[in-house]
């Protein structure tokens, strides 16, 4: 699996995020509320499993990032 930087885009207060494959790749479009919304990082990080990826593999995503 290859990953890349998350998308950060804001799409409203109840954007939660999406995860999509292209390819062999995992894209991720976080909201910049990832921090405050602790449903974001889970919901984000439910939609990487679904896909076959694990988030703790992408360390220049904030999702990815350790503590």
């Amino acid at each position: 699996m290859l990953h890349r930087d998350a998308v950060i885009a804001d799409y409203g207060p109840t954007f939660t995020g999406f995860a999509l494959k292209v390819d062999s790749t995992i894209v991720c479009v976080v909201p910049p509320q990832l921090n405050s919304r602790p449903e974001v990082a889970v919901s984000m990080r439910q939609q990487v499993r679904e896909l076959g990826g694990d988030c703790g593999a992408c360390r220049n995503c904030p999702l990815g990032r350790p503590g």
